[in-house]
């Protein structure tokens, strides 16, 4: 897999999770914006637990400010290849439009957890990362 990225999150998270193309169609779901940067987090339930059993991040193209939730979404650039999760319903609602290039992410399981101490922003090697320089 050759990874295309202008992320030092991304480039780490890459070598350790895999690369799945599409969402699950079974299951239910909820998701973080913004967790890996410019990307949606999907937390999927199998077995409607309520307790996420794999997470999943998609790359996200765009998102916009919604008037209300019984407009359609307009995009540009929807399309067989993406996404669109929306945030309704809500005051502000928001909808993100992302890639179905999505990965599998077993450390953003740790995002879920309590103690910060675990939380995958809190340990600088936890992925023996070099230091980025992105321009």
């Amino acid at each position: 897999m050759i990874l295309v990225t202008n992320s030092c999150v991304d480039l780490a998270l890459a070598d350790t999770d895999k690369y799945i193309g599409e969402l699950p169609t079974k299951g239910i779901y909820f998701f973080e914006v913004e967790q890996v940067p410019r990307s949606v987090t999907v937390y999927w339930d199998y077995n409607g637990d309520k307790h996420p059993d794999k997470a999943f991040v998609c790359p996200m193209i765009d998102h916009v400010s919604l008037y209300d939730c019984n407009n359609p979404i307009n995009f540009d650039e929807t399309g067989d290849n993406t996404y669109i999760f929306n945030t309704c319903p809500a005051d502000l609602p928001t909808a993100y439009l992302t890639t179905r290039e999505c990965w599998e992410c077993k450390t953003c399981m740790y995002f879920l957890i309590p103690d910060k101490t675990f939380h995958p922003f809190s340990v600088s090697n936890a992925f023996n990362t070099k230091l980025c320089n992105i321009n």
